[in-house]
C-alpha cells in the first residue's frame, strides 16, 4: 500500500527553509522516490489536540517502507538539521493510504 509523509511544522527563517528545500527537494521527490502532493504555507488547524504548525509538506511514496528509507537516507539526514533550524517542528510521520 502507498504511504505519505506528513511533516508540520512553525517557520522562524524563512529563507534558510527555502535553501533547505532545494537541496532536500531531488533527495525525497523524484523518479522512483515520492511525489510532492501538498506544500503549503496555510495549514488550518481544526483545534484538535496540539496546534498545528503554520506549514505542511505532504509526500505520497509507494509503500512505508520507501517512505522512512527516503527519510532515514545518509542524504536526507545530512540536510534534515537544516530543516530543524529553520523551523519549530510540531509532527512527522508516516501513514499508510487506503489504496
Amino acid at each position: 500500500m502507498a504511504a505519505l509523509m506528513i511533516i508540520n511544522y512553525d517557520v522562524f527563517d524563512r529563507a534558510a527553509l527555502d535553501a533547505y528545500r532545494a537541496v532536500a527537494a531531488p533527495i525525497l521527490v523524484g523518479p522512483s522516490l515520492g511525489t510532492a502532493v501538498a506544500i503549503s504555507g496555510a495549514t488550518v488547524d481544526l483545534g484538535e489536540g496540539h496546534a498545528a504548525g503554520s506549514d505542511t509538506v505532504v509526500l505520497r511514496y509507494e509503500s512505508v517502507e520507501a517512505a522512512e528509507a527516503a527519510y532515514r537516507s545518509e542524504a536526507y539526514q545530512a540536510v534534515l538539521p537544516d530543516r530543524l533550524n529553520a523551523t519549530t517542528p510540531k509532527i512527522a510521520l508516516i501513514v499508510e493510504t487506503l489504496d
